[in-house]
């Protein structure tokens, strides 16, 4: 499969409002579909697709919580690591403006983080389990969101 066709792919994975409702079989076609493509384009491949299908199609604080929440969704029963975590979570975190409780996104942007960023030997960046650590105060995170605003000044 070539870029173009897999980034269609997660464009038509990803493209739908996070609660939208579906039956239990809708709900396992796009699940299977999208383990598909994980396991013949390989990891790395699907999530080149899916950061670009992030950085194009979410612009606002609104889009980047939905795809927060879809992305979540398709990896949450097994989570899968990334190359640069900080630079994923911060572009969400930009587009949340810092702010994901504006978004009722709390919950699920400190899901991400323990997926991404916590191992199960450290657990420092576990808002579940360290409930001193916030994301957003996160200086790794603050870091990226700055980064990101000078470049779109």
């Amino acid at each position: 499969m070539d870029k173009s066709e897999l980034y269609e792919n997660i464009y038509f994975l990803f493209n739908r409002h996070w609660d939208e409702e579906l039956t239990d079989e809708e709900e396992d076609m796009l699940q299977e579909k999208y383990d598909k493509l994980v396991h013949e384009c390989g990891w790395e491949s699907v999530f080149e697709a899916i950061n670009k299908y992030m950085r194009t199609e979410c612009l606002d604080g609104d889009t980047a919580c939905n795809f927060a929440h879809m992305y979540w969704g398709y990896n949450c029963y097994s989570p899968k690591s990334i190359d640069f975590p900080y630079s994923f979570l911060g572009y969400l975190f930009y587009r949340m403006n810092l702010e994901p409780w504006k978004y009722d996104a709390v919950d699920i942007m400190d899901s991400l983080v323990k997926d991404l960023l916590s191992t199960k030997s450290d657990k420092s960046h576990d808002p579940f389990w360290n409930t001193d650590y916030i994301p957003e105060k996160d200086p790794d995170i603050i870091a990226e969101v700055e980064k990101l605003r000078e470049e779109n000044l």
